[in-house]
């Protein structure tokens, strides 16, 4: 918990409501000196006393714990993204490059299928996956659960514990964009 940031928040909102510590000390039952003392981040309050003093500001406690926007707003460039060899495949290479990165609810890559080349064995985690083919033609193999044959623009959706691998059996490359909610290893 961060407590500078939890107390310059309060202190934000208290000075955009045009209220001093003493009229947020009245309307929200909490002692003067312990809203000061957590403005300057000095003591770390307990749930009941920070829901009081949101209540008083009409701010939902939950939002003093949340990352800033500008923390939570990424831009991976073209030349930033971290590619890697997924596996070989008839000697060819399934090229990953992730274009999501850091500590996130969800993790993006675009994968470079060559022709007559696949995935390899069946792979099973936690979450769930999100593909869209950008170029190219995929055949997704979800295990017991059937075969898919995708196309440029084509979405398939999965929760991960399904077992699932992908293929390209034409001549030619295809491309794919897959997101998902458990992290991408390399």
């Amino acid at each position: 918990m961060d407590l500078n940031k939890i107390g310059k928040t309060l202190k934000e909102h208290r000075l955009g409501q045009n209220l001093s510590i003493r009229d947020l000390s009245n309307v929200s039952n909490v002692a003067a000196s312990t809203i000061s003392q957590i403005e300057t981040g000095k003591t770390s309050p307990n749930l009941l006393t920070l829901k009081s003093i949101c209540d008083a500001l009409n701010l939902p406690v939950f939002s003093l714990f949340l990352e800033e926007d500008d923390e939570q707003v990424q831009l991976v460039r073209h030349t930033d993204q971290k590619s890697f060899v997924r596996n070989m495949s008839n000697g060819k290479s399934l090229i990953e490059s992730l274009i999501i990165q850091g500590k996130n609810e969800m993790y993006a890559a675009t994968v470079t299928v060559p022709s007559h080349a696949d995935s390899g064995e069946y792979a099973h985690h936690g979450g769930e996956e999100f593909v869209y083919v950008l170029y190219g033609s995929v055949i997704f193999d979800m295990e017991n659960r059937g075969t898919y044959e995708l196309n440029e623009h084509d979405t398939l959706y999965y929760p991960n514990y399904i077992g699932h691998r992908w293929s390209n059996i034409t001549d030619e490359e295809a491309k794919i964009l897959m997101v998902s909610t458990s992290p991408y290893t390399f």
